[in-house]
C-alpha cells in the first residue's frame, strides 16, 4: 500500500480542490497599526477620524515590524493572520479602517482594508510536488492508524530477552 505511485489523476483531483477552494476564498489588501494599549490606539484612531494619513501614522506609531513600510501587510487570505486580526480585517469595507482597536496577542490594532481580490491560484507544476507530498503523508498517517489496529507489539531488552507483561494489545481488541 505504501509502495503504491499516486497517480496524475489523484493529484489532479486534489490539484482542482486546492483551485476550488481558493477561488472561494478571496484576498484582501491591509495595512495595520500595532501599540501597546488600547488607549493608544484610540488616539490614533481620534487622528484618522481627523484626516491623518493612515500610511504616516503607522510609520511613526506602529510597534509591527510592517511599521517602516506604513503598516502594509500586502494581499492575505483566510487562515494566514491570527483569528481575531482576520475577522475583524475581512469584515472592513473596501478604504475604510477600524473604528474601535482589535485586540490579539500582539497588542491593539489598527486595521485599514485597501483593497480585494480573488486569492491566486498557483498554476500546477507549481504545486505538484507539494500536493504529492501531502497525499504522500496522509497516506503514510492512515497505514500506521491501521497497523495500530491490528498489530501486537512485544518488547524486548537489549539483550532479545522479552519484556514482562510488554505486550500491546491494539486498540479495541
Amino acid at each position: 500500500e505504501m509502495s503504491r505511485e499516486i497517480k496524475g489523476d489523484v493529484l489532479h483531483d486534489r490539484y482542482n480542490q486546492m483551485v476550488e477552494r481558493l477561488k472561494r476564498k478571496g484576498e484582501i489588501h491591509a495595512r495595520h497599526i500595532l501599540l501597546k494599549s488600547e488607549e493608544e490606539a484610540m488616539t490614533a484612531i481620534e487622528e484618522l477620524d481627523k484626516g491623518a494619513d493612515f500610511a504616516a501614522l503607522a510609520m511613526k506609531k506602529s510597534t509591527g515590524p510592517s511599521g517602516p513600510k506604513g503598516g502594509d501587510l500586502g494581499f492575505f487570505g483566510k487562515g494566514q493572520m491570527v483569528p481575531e486580526f482576520e475577522k475583524a480585517a475581512f469584515e472592513i469595507e473596501n478604504g475604510k479602517y477600524s473604528l474601535k482597536p482589535v485586540k490579539t496577542n500582539f497588542g491593539y490594532h489598527v486595521i485599514m482594508v485597501e483593497g480585494r481580490r480573488k486569492a491566486r491560484v498557483p498554476d500546477y507544476e507549481s504545486v505538484v510536488d507539494k500536493l504529492r507530498d501531502e497525499i504522500s503523508q496522509e497516506r503514510g498517517t492512515s497505514y500506521v492508524a491501521r497497523l495500530r489496529k491490528t498489530a501486537i507489539v512485544e518488547r524486548f531488552t537489549l539483550d532479545g530477552k522479552p519484556l514482562a507483561d510488554q505486550k500491546i494489545v491494539p486498540k479495541g481488541n
